[in-house]
């Protein structure tokens, strides 16, 4: 089957765009014909694609600049291409879309939404909400990417499409050395203490923006600087919110405070931290959960909307906290140091649970989508 990805640019380096390039790398090679329509941009793609794979760049400025232009340039392929799927890879383009399936009526619809139902955004938001209101009548099915916003869609709206939950998979397989017999490690000590050693770096991912929480990260970090200063808070990537957090850190006067910037190879910081934390406001599908468990890493995380806690089970591969607890984050920051051999059995854990994960099992579950739909 032929599998047509519209996506907004895949010439960004977002976590949208990386876990689609993943997904149709992998179907590709497991033989399926895919093409990639990118709403905005030139390319090429940020990240790599398989060479079989097909990108057209329509060029457009915007969702909402040159329409009817737009919807030329993407009938033209459509024609072009005849795919058995169109998978809208952002719940917005469905304008878009539904408008294609108009004009293709035996092409399959699926809308592949990677936000949670409760997320506000600062611009197109009514938009959005309007998008959600057309994919539900008259899309085939709407993917979300946890149990938890499958229930959320359910309950606030009459969904009349099919509604499907699928994982992200994990960018990394293989790296967390853990045995392949799936049996936990939370009471063997000997495993725990055979552990690899790591720095005694407590690490954050992700862009430094507001919805991340490292303003919050940053207070209940105060009173375990204080408990263990020879433990440092290392905060990997940039944003918009970087020089904020900077002054916050030096008004609170932290001491053990890292800001890396942007970085290129991001692996190599989770191979060397002690444990992840986890300080969002909120959440779609919280990718540096699933690379931190890659690295055996556990984590201590908010329990925030939605699909945190599918992740991360309190008290085997980490803690969980209630959102915006910023106390009970400090304690468990702190119980997660004191502990080495809970730490280490813990992020054991990790590299073991994260094989639900895997990229076999996605994209299983993606093929079963596309047969039961056909």
């Amino acid at each position: 089957m032929k599998i047509a990805f519209f996506n907004g640019n895949m010439e960004r380096s977002g976590g949208t765009e990386r876990v689609l390039s993943i997904v149709a790398n992998g179907l590709s090679l497991r033989g399926y014909e895919i093409v990639i329509f990118c709403l905005t941009g030139k390319g090429p793609s940020f990240y790599e694609l398989e060479k079989d794979i097909k990108v057209y760049w329509i060029g457009s400025r915007g969702l909402q600049t040159n329409i009817i232009s737009n919807l030329k340039k993407l009938s033209k392929i459509m024609k072009e291409e005849s795919p058995d799927f169109l998978v809208d890879v952002d719940i917005i383009l469905g304008f878009y879309s539904v408008l294609l399936k108009v004009r293709f009526p035996k092409t399959h619809w699926i809308s592949w939404e990677h936000f949670n139902y409760f997320t506000k955004f600062p611009v197109n938001h009514n938009l959005r909400k309007v998008a959600r209101f057309i994919v539900s009548r008259f899309s085939e099915c709407l993917v979300v990417l946890s149990d938890e916003d499958k229930g959320y869609y359910q309950s606030n709206m009459r969904l009349k499409c099919r509604i499907e939950r699928i994982y992200n998979p994990t960018p990394f397989e293989n790296v967390s050395g853990e045995p392949a017999d799936g049996v936990l490690a939370s009471n063997n000590t000997e495993r725990a203490a055979n552990a690899r050693k790591r720095s005694k770096v407590v690490l954050a991912v992700g862009r430094l923006t507001r919805i991340k929480g490292y303003d919050m990260l940053l207070k209940s970090w105060k009173p375990v600087e204080k408990k263990h200063p020879d433990w440092m808070l290392r905060l990997v990537g940039d944003g918009e919110e970087r020089e904020n957090l900077e002054k916050e850190a030096a008004v609170l006067g932290l001491k053990n405070v890292e800001f890396t910037g942007r970085v290129e190879d991001v692996s190599k910081y989770y191979k060397d931290a002690g444990f992840l934390v986890l300080s969002s406001r909120n959440e779609g599908f919280v990718m540096v959960l699933l690379e931190a468990m890659a690295f055996s890493l556990p984590a201590v995380a908010f329990a925030c909307k939605a699909g945190v806690k599918e992740m991360v089970e309190d008290g085997v591969n980490g803690y969980l906290v209630p959102s915006g607890d910023i106390r009970t984050f400090a304690k468990k920051m702190d119980k997660m140091i004191s502990d080495d051999e809970k730490r280490q059995s813990m992020g054991q854990n990790a590299g073991v649970m994260i094989k639900r994960f895997n990229l076999d099992n996605i994209l299983d579950e993606w093929e079963r989508l596309f047969a039961g739909l056909v």
